[in-house]
C-alpha cells in the first residue's frame, strides 16, 4: 500500500483533522505505522479515545476502497496530495494545521513558485477593483503566484487578473472540486486550470458553509508568502485570512485609503493590528519589498516583533 492510499484513509475517518493526524504521526513516527498499532495505543494518544482508535481501525481494512478513490479522481483529472508528497506544496506543509490531503485540480506541476494571497470583500468599490487587477498584474508580471479564495468579488478579480496577464494563479475551494461555489464562477474555475491549478481539502462532497470557508482561509494564506487585503469590513472574511497569516508568521499588507470610505474599515483595522500600510496609488511597492531580500528579511524581522513599520 502506497503512503498516500494509508494518508488518505486516516483524513477520511470522522473526527480526525490536521492537528490530530499530526499527533498520531509524532507518537508513531510514519502514517503506516499509525495503521500497525492497536486500539488501546491509539487511545492513549493525546486528544484520542477508544471510539476514535476504533474509527481508524476500521479505516484501515478500507484502505483498498481508498486505493479505488483515487485512481476514480485521477481518471477526472484530479490528483491526490498527501503531505509526503513530493509535489505536495512547501510553503503550505509549514503550517500546523496543513491540510492532511490536498486535492489538485490543474496543469500547475508544482505549487512552490513564491505566490501572494489578494483577498477582500465579495462587494468591492470600482477603485477596490481596479486596485485588485492592478496589484495582480504587477504581482504576476514580477514572476509571483497569485492566490485567492474564487469567491465573488476581490477574489474573482485577483484571478482574472492573472489570468489576464498570462500570470499563474492557484483558487481554494470551500468545498470539493465539483461542487465549484460560486457557479457563476465556473468558467473563471475553467481558466485558472489551464495554467494554475484549484486546490481543496475535501475529496467528497462538500457544501461551502461558513465554517469551511472560514477554514479554507488558512490554506489561502498559508500558501502565499504575503496576503495583502485590499477591501473589506471589520468582520470580514477577509479579515480572518489575515489574522491566520499573522498566525503563520507570514507578511500582511492592507490598502491604506486614507480618507473615510466604504470598505476601508477592515484595511485600516490590520494596520492598527500590525499590518503594513499600502497606498492603492503605489501598489508596485509591495512588489518592490517582495523582490528585494535584504528588505523582505527586515520587513518579516519587524513584522515578528509585533511592530508596525512605516513603509510606504
Amino acid at each position: 500500500m502506497s503512503a498516500r492510499e494509508f494518508w488518505f484513509a486516516l483524513a477520511s475517518v470522522d473526527g480526525i483533522g490536521p492537528m490530530r493526524i499530526r499527533r498520531l504521526i509524532n507518537r508513531f513516527g510514519t502514517i503506516e505505522a499509525v495503521f500497525s498499532a492497536d486500539l488501546s495505543e491509539i487511545a492513549r494518544v493525546p486528544l484520542f479515545n477508544p471510539l476514535l482508535a476504533a474509527r481508524i481501525l476500521k479505516a484501515r481494512i478500507r484502505v483498498a476502497e481508498f486505493r479505488r478513490h483515487i485512481k476514480w479522481f485521477k481518471d477526472r483529472g484530479i490528483d491526490i496530495l498527501c503531505l509526503e508528497d513530493q509535489n505536495y506544496p512547501e510553503q503550505l506543509k509549514k503550517i500546523p494545521d496543513a491540510p492532511a490531503i490536498l486535492c489538485k485540480k490543474g496543469r500547475l506541476p508544482q505549487a512552490n513558485q513564491q505566490s501572494v494571497a489578494i483577498v477582500g470583500t465579495t462587494n468591492p468599490t470600482e477603485l477596490g477593483i481596479l486596485a485588485t487587477l492592478e496589484l495582480s498584474t504587477l504581482l504576476v508580471q514580477a514572476g509571483f503566484t497569485i492566490v485567492s479564495g474564487l469567491a465573488k468579488g476581490i477574489d474573482t478579480f485577483a484571478h482574472f487578473g492573472a489570468v489576464s496577464a498570462n500570470g499563474t494563479t492557484i483558487g481554494v475551494l470551500g468545498c470539493d472540486l465539483f461542487s465549484i461555489y460560486p457557479d457563476e464562477n465556473r468558467e473563471l474555475a475553467d481558466q485558472i486550470c489551464q495554467g494554475g491549478a484549484l486546490f481543496s481539502e475535501h475529496p467528497f462532497t462538500t457544501q461551502p458553509t461558513s465554517a469551511n470557508l472560514i477554514l479554507r482561509n488558512r490554506i489561502i494564506s498559508g500558501l502565499s508568502i504575503a496576503t495583502v487585503v485590499v477591501e473589506s469590513g471589520e468582520n470580514g472574511g477577509a479579515i480572518r485570512t489575515a489574522t491566520f497569516a499573522l498566525e503563520q508568521d507570514r507578511l500582511v499588507f492592507a490598502c491604506d485609503w486614507q480618507q473615510q470610505r466604504p470598505l476601508s474599515e477592515g484595511p485600516r483595522y490590520l494596520i492598527e493590528q500590525g499590518a503594513y500600510p499600502v497606498s492603492p496609488d503605489r501598489l508596485a511597492d509591495v512588489v518592490d519589498v517582495l523582490l528585494k531580500p535584504d528588505s523582505l528579511k527586515e520587513l518579516q524581522s519587524t513584522h515578528l516583533t509585533g511592530e508596525q513599520m512605516q513603509l510606504f
